[in-house]
């Protein structure tokens, strides 16, 4: 299987950024940025990718692995 990146699986669950950061409480801003920049996701703390993982239906693991 290959690998996924964040505005993958957020598009494969018919999701927005403005819907995405509703469910999150993060910004749509900081949401832009983890999907543009790889290197801001792995930077991002463990809570938001908790925020981001649980609004999409996924694991922590997925939004890296795919």
């Amino acid at each position: 299987m290959a690998k996924k990146t964040l505005r993958q699986i957020r598009r494969e669950k018919d999701i927005t950024q403005k819907q995405l950061s509703r469910l999150t409480g993060l910004s749509e801003r900081i949401i832009s940025i983890y999907e543009n920049d790889v290197e801001a996701l792995r930077a991002a703390s463990f809570n938001n990718l908790e925020k981001l993982a649980r609004a999409l239906g996924v694991k922590v693991d997925d939004i890296f692995l795919g």
